[in-house]
């Protein structure tokens, strides 16, 4: 089954661009257990400025790893692509939705 994760997170904030590709990035830390992180490889990351609109941006998720700070929180790498102008589907939790599809 594959996980797509919805991300309450303000534009801009904790998302940064990574490595030679202009679109690959990386998230902030969010708190998801490794078991969801590893269903989430393949599926689809959507980043939303508040949880009653579109997202914003958003992709494939490609990789993940441990925050070096808190381990239960992860990083996201994913690769811009679209379609991610949509609201989600599912209802959210304090800062996330996960969506298995």
């Amino acid at each position: 089954m594959v996980v797509d994760l919805h991300l309450l997170c303000k534009q801009g904030l904790r998302n940064k661009r990574v490595g030679p590709e202009p679109t690959r990035y990386e998230t902030g830390t969010w708190p998801v257990t490794d078991e969801v992180a590893e269903e989430a490889l393949g599926g689809r990351l959507y980043l939303h400025a508040a949880r009653a609109e579109e997202a914003y941006y958003g992709g494939t998720i490609q990789a993940w790893r441990h925050s070096p700070e808190d381990p239960k929180r992860k990083v996201f790498t994913y690769l811009v692509d679209g379609p991610f102008r949509i609201r989600c589907p599912e209802k959210w939790g304090q800062e996330k939705a996960i969506v298995r599809r």
